[in-house]
C-alpha cells in the first residue's frame, strides 16, 4: 500500500521545485476524478490554462483521463484523475536524481580547491584560465573553506536519504 499522505506532501514539493505552483495546485483538485472544466471554475482559471497544467501533468505520468464524446455535439469530455499509483515512483525517482547530483557536487568539493570572488564561485583549472580575476566583476578569485558547502551538502543528501526507500 502507499503511504499517501507523506508521498502527496513529497510529490506537491518536488512539483513546486521542478514545475509550478499552479501545477501543485491542480493536482491537489483531483482528490477524486473531475472533469477539466469543473477544475477550471473551482481554482478560477482559463480551462485552456487547467488543460496545459494537466497536459503536463500527464507528460509525467501522474495524471489520466477518460475520453467520452457527447453524441449530440459532438465535443469530447475529458474526466481526470491522479495516478495514485504512480506518485511513489515519481518521487523516488526524482529523490534518486536529485543524490545523485549532490553525491557528485560532494565529491567535487571534497576533491578540490574552490576560489571565490564577490559573484562567482569556481575550481582551481577555473581559476588559472582567467588569471584569478572573475570576468564578470573583475575582483580576484581568492582560496575559500568549502567545509560549509560540504556540511551542508551531507546535511542535504543525509536528508534525502531518509525519505528514499
Amino acid at each position: 500500500m502507499y503511504r499517501m499522505v507523506a508521498d502527496i506532501s513529497q510529490l506537491t514539493d518536488i512539483l513546486s521545485e521542478t514545475m509550478s505552483q499552479d501545477h501543485v495546485t491542480v493536482i491537489e483538485t483531483l482528490s477524486k476524478p473531475k472533469h477539466d472544466e469543473d477544475i477550471a471554475a473551482e481554482l478560477s482559471l482559463k480551462p485552456t490554462v487547467v488543460r496545459t497544467l494537466l497536459n503536463d501533468l500527464h507528460i509525467k505520468n501522474l495524471v489520466e483521463y477518460e475520453r467520452s464524446k457527447n453524441k449530440k455535439t459532438g465535443w469530447y469530455t475529458y474526466l481526470w484523475r491522479r495516478r495514485e499509483d504512480r506518485i511513489d515512483d515519481f518521487v523516488q525517482s526524482h529523490i534518486s536524481g536529485k543524490l545523485n547530483d549532490l553525491q557528485k557536487q560532494l565529491e567535487l568539493e571534497k576533491g578540490g580547491v574552490t576560489f571565490n570572488c564577490a559573484c562567482n564561485r569556481v575550481n582551481m583549472a577555473e581559476a588559472m584560465e582567467t588569471n584569478f580575476t572573475c570576468p564578470a566583476c573583475s575582483e580576484p578569485f581568492t582560496e575559500s573553506d568549502n567545509g560549509k558547502v560540504i556540511k551542508k551538502l551531507e546535511i542535504e543528501i543525509k536528508k534525502l536519504n531518509k525519505i528514499r526507500r
